[in-house]
């Protein structure tokens, strides 16, 4: 069977994202995570935060809540993550947990980078319609606008960050309801890790089809995964 390495952006093991993602996956499949935050303090964490006029991205820690960190400052820690999964654990194939582009990581062996392989699904599938989407973080939705308009696609962008615990409920039905009231026609739920509870709330309310980022990228790493051979 396969053997899968998850690299996150945050500590690992991701128990809120990975076992979901699994339930897509050939049984009997093995999976290793490495997270870019694994074994630092909280003061380490920090140093890894967006710069002045960085956007962020986010990151869930196991103490609850999240952090914002630099892209930048972190992708040498992910190539390690990589490099680990790699070399120590002996994957097939790596899944980077993160919807932002990973274009800078190498490997020998295949990486599905999200960053690269959501903007082509979504663009395919909400070509000619007024597509909704939900960040996890207010600070992105500026460049999350201007990147789909580039597109070409008119866009509403909201946010409802996933780790709040039970107020992520509450954040979806908001984000779900200004869709709504936008009469949006999709709606594209970017980070990895908004759940499946999330997704039904903003598919209620809005009426419409609703992408959820785990369940997309875990349904094109099963498209990898069909071979009980090595991928190359």
């Amino acid at each position: 069977m396969p053997r899968i390495g998850f690299a996150t952006i945050a500590q690992s093991p991701r128990d809120d994202v990975v076992p979901a993602m699994m339930e897509f996956l050939p049984l009997g499949t093995e999976f290793f995570e490495a997270g870019c935050l694994d074994d630092l303090s909280r003061d380490e964490i920090n140093m890894l935060a967006p710069d002045e006029g960085e956007v962020g991205i986010v990151a869930r820690l196991k103490e609850g809540g999240s952090t914002l960190l630099s892209h930048r400052k972190i992708t040498p820690r992910m190539q390690s993550c990589v490099d680990h999964l790699v070399n120590e654990r002996k994957v097939d194939l790596v899944v980077i947990l993160c919807g932002a582009d990973w274009s800078e990581i190498t490997a020998d062996i295949p990486i599905v980078n999200p960053g690269r392989l959501f903007p082509g699904v979504i663009q395919g599938l909400a070509g000619g319609k007024k597509l909704g989407i939900i960040k996890p973080s207010a600070g992105q939705i500026q460049n999350e606008q201007q990147r789909y308009q580039s597109m070409g696609i008119s866009a509403v962008v909201t946010a409802a960050s996933p780790y709040g615990g039970d107020e992520r409920l509450t954040l979806a039905r908001q984000a779900a309801e200004l869709l709504q009231s936008e009469d949006c026609d999709m709606v594209w739920m970017t980070c990895i890790g908004m759940d499946a509870a999330m997704r039904g709330i903003v598919a209620d309310i809005t009426g419409k089809p609703v992408v959820l980022a785990n369940s997309l990228l875990a349904r094109l790493t099963a498209e990898l995964t069909t071979s009980h051979s090595p991928i190359s």
